[in-house]
């Protein structure tokens, strides 16, 4: 009975891992393959849980409560282009947010 009143937590980690992370259709036929598919993104998930508790990600337009894909949006999926000026490589990252600059502590174009 102990373990059955738990069981609520882990639906909703298991909710967010098929909306958020795919997995509700596997990427491959063979079982090892998808091992090792669910390993990683169970790993990425934690490391997605820990970087949403700080206080920086709300910068970011994050919130406790965003889902993975508004992150990816948010954060990941941002334009840029390393550029060699003045015998440097810099990243020029395209976006209006200012909080890339905190988080690569240079200023960019």
């Amino acid at each position: 009975m102990e373990y059955y009143n738990k069981r609520g937590g882990a639906e909703r980690v298991l909710d967010d891992m098929n909306n958020g992370f795919g997995w509700k259709r596997l990427p491959k036929s063979f079982m090892a393959e998808n091992t090792v598919f669910l390993l990683l993104t169970a790993l990425i998930r934690n490391f997605y849980r820990h970087l949403i508790s700080d206080a920086n990600m709300k910068s970011f337009g994050l919130k406790r409560t965003s889902r993975i894909k508004t992150f990816v949006f948010k954060y990941v999926s941002v334009p840029a282009k390393w550029i060699k000026t003045a015998r440097q490589h810099i990243l020029n990252i395209y976006t209006s947010n200012d909080a890339y600059m905190m988080a690569f502590k240079f200023d960019f174009g």
